[in-house]
């Protein structure tokens, strides 16, 4: 683990101090191959998952614990072998998938793009839950997805799948979106509330919803019996004012409870990635991913 990400950690950990030290242990098992790999001059510029780092931060305003997404494994090593571990480190971490769950990971990634298409995760909170998840990049809805893709309209570009260690199932997809396309989503009975609790969120947010010209990553997740649970978008913090302006309103709205990342962001110690707006269960919550700005 490097020493600045150390320093975040410390600062964390200040927050809520049983959450972090749960998940700084599960997240050195996730990085322990940065000490090991033969290509250390790759190491912090391969990855497809934070502009060529291999950690995510997420800061989870009102929420205080530790987020984070990771690369698995060192680039050198072939998918299989890259499967397998981070298959191994959720286990390890006590948030392992299960046979069934880790079985359709795999289906999943015989089908994937690129050298290095799985990330897991972990989340760790105040109240004692640690919660793990795989990452598999996808071009098309694979099998085992089929009920969630059935969701998208034609000019969805799915780009990769979720399986959590709680059962549940997320679709992520890029949408160009369309005048109608809201109209379409309220169609379907199951995702109607969802929709609808969406476009009033990114109305706050960014003046415009799911019918404006403009480019959205979406997901869906779906609980173990296939029923819809969350949907979720995906933008660039200038497409909501800026990074300063997301900033200020996640403290106003919560953030000031754990303000250890934001206050890294604003100092330059780490760099925004996603503003996420989700809904779930009639409330919408907020969450801002974030990197380290460069190798160590």
């Amino acid at each position: 683990m490097t020493p600045a990400l150390a320093r975040l950690l410390d600062a964390l950990e200040a927050e809520a101090p049983d959450a972090v030290a749960r998940g700084r242990v599960a997240l050195g098992r996730a990085l322990g191959w940065l000490d090991r790999t033969d290509w250390p001059e790759a190491a912090w510029a391969f990855s497809g998952l934070a502009s060529g780092t291999p950690l995510e931060l997420v800061w989870r305003p009102g929420r205080p614990g530790l987020f984070w997404t990771a690369e698995p494994a060192a680039p050198e090593l072939p998918r299989p072998r890259r499967l397998r571990r981070g298959l191994a480190v959720l286990r390890a971490n006590g948030t392992g998938l299960g046979p069934g769950r880790e079985g359709l990971v795999r289906r999943v990634c015989r089908d994937a793009p690129g050298a290095w298409p799985v990330f897991v995760a972990g989340r760790h909170d105040g109240a004692g839950r640690d919660t793990g998840k795989a990452y598999v990049q996808a071009v098309r809805v694979p099998l085992g997805f089929a009920d969630l893709g059935r969701h998208l309209l034609p000019q969805d570009r799915p780009m990769m799948t979720g399986i959590a260690s709680t059962g549940q199932r997320e679709l992520y997809w890029e949408r160009r979106c369309q005048p109608g396309d809201l109209w379409r989503m309220r169609q379907v009975p199951a995702l109607r509330d969802l929709a609808e609790a969406l476009e009033a969120e990114l109305q706050r947010w960014t003046g415009q919803g799911l019918d404006a010209a403009w480019k959205l990553g979406l997901s869906l997740s779906v609980g173990p019996d296939g029923t819809p649970l969350a949907l979720a978008a995906f933008l660039h913090p200038r497409q909501a004012g800026g990074i300063d302006a997301v900033l200020r309103r996640l403290l106003d709205q919560g953030g000031a409870a754990n303000p250890a990342l934001a206050d890294a962001c604003r100092a330059g110690r780490l760099r925004p990635m996603l503003l996420t707006l989700a809904v779930s269960g009639g409330q919408a919550q907020q969450a801002l991913g974030l990197r380290l700005p460069e190798a160590p």
